[in-house]
């Protein structure tokens, strides 16, 4: 038990050594390596106790290593970091886990016969589920803000931006949904401890494997993306809203046979900002256009048109180049946002289709 969980802490504590290194998104990469560090130094008494070191050193307990309650505030600012929206006053973000780590480091260096009678008098009846259930809240609470901004940078990207597949940052959304069924499983374990407090640091061996899992899986997602420069959600245009009265079907109409006619699609680094300019309209209208008039945003748009132009290079029974070359001449800026287009829009793989026609 002891050198399963050990592994995953020195994993982790590697991999938040190479985010601190890292050149590029040096603020999120900070926050990330911050929240693994922590659940690293949360398992790390597991370490302790399964080798025994607790029996023969006893004088350990209280040591500071559980800084649960900065769970939560470092994951919603590694999505904010990494998303570009740089939070205002994050210290203040950081008050609670003082407060849990002054608990345990105010009580350490007391003589183990005081720290036994806090432990029974105060910390294990009162403080420590005190800590337990606010550690479970706070995930809750940060958890569901760090959805909001996914959700509302995933929104942003496929109304801006053609390239959306290549930056949207989906194992943030897959990790955020891992840990909520984490969590209900450790308040499940809470639970069980206050039913029955015979239960020790045995029973909760398999919890901590998970953590260990689950942490180490979002460092590698975010080492594997540490130097990608995503891009800054942009405010729309600063007017007045659009008129609801506007004939928005037939102005995306309009729009939409210019941009067939120049073939705007054709060029990798168009976004709504650059289309709206050329068309000679603004963000906010062209916007609406696309999703009122169409259904469909900018991405989808954009993307339909690559792709039935890839289509149409591949049904030329003499056409011989290979598909990447192919989807990348139409506009596509990488494979997987070509693969994952094609996908979206025929229903099928690129290689599939090609077999199939």
């Amino acid at each position: 038990m002891s050198i399963t969980l050990l592994i995953g802490v020195l994993q982790g504590t590697m991999i938040a050594i190479l985010l601190l290194r890292s050149a590029g998104n040096r603020l999120a990469n900070l926050y990330l390596a911050l929240l693994i560090l922590a659940f690293a130094a949360l398992i790390t008494p597991y370490v302790i106790g399964f080798a025994g070191f607790y029996d023969r050193w006893p004088w350990l307990s209280f040591a500071p290593f559980s800084l649960t309650m900065a769970f939560g505030p470092l994951l919603w600012l590694y999505t904010r970091a990494l998303i570009g929206i740089s939070p205002a006053r994050a210290r203040r973000h950081f008050v609670p886990v003082g407060v849990q780590f002054l608990s345990q480091a105010l009580v350490f260096p007391l003589p183990l016969a005081t720290k036994n009678w806090w432990d029974a008098t105060a910390h294990a009846p009162y403080i420590s589920p005190l800590f337990e259930i606010a550690t479970i809240v706070s995930i809750a609470v940060y958890g569901a803000l760090a959805y909001r901004h996914y959700r509302a940078y995933a929104r942003w990207l496929g109304d801006a931006r053609a390239d959306a597949a290549d930056f949207d940052p989906r194992w943030i959304r897959n990790f955020l949904i891992a840990m909520l069924v984490v969590t209900i499983a450790w308040l499940g374990f809470v639970i069980a401890d206050w039913i029955d407090p015979t239960r020790d640091y045995f029973d909760h061996f398999w919890l901590y494997v998970t953590f260990s899992v689950l942490v180490i899986a979002l460092g590698v997602e975010g080492w594997r993306h540490a130097q990608v420069r995503f891009p800054q959600q942009q405010l729309p245009d600063a007017m007045p809203a659009p008129p609801a009265d506007r004939d928005w079907q037939a102005m995306a109409q309009a729009w939409v046979v210019e941009i067939d006619r120049a073939q705007h699609w054709r060029d990798p680094d168009v976004t709504l900002a650059s289309l709206a300019k050329a068309l000679g309209t603004n963000t906010v209208y062209l916007s609406r256009a696309f999703n009122l008039g169409l259904g469909e945003n900018f991405n989808a748009v954009i993307n339909r048109r690559r792709v039935a132009a890839v289509q149409r290079t591949l049904a030329d029974p003499v056409e011989t180049r290979d598909m990447l070359t192919i989807a990348l001449e139409t506009g596509f800026g990488s494979k997987a946002s070509f693969n994952r287009a094609f996908v979206d829009f025929t229903g099928q793989t690129p290689s599939a289709w090609r077999r199939k026609s």
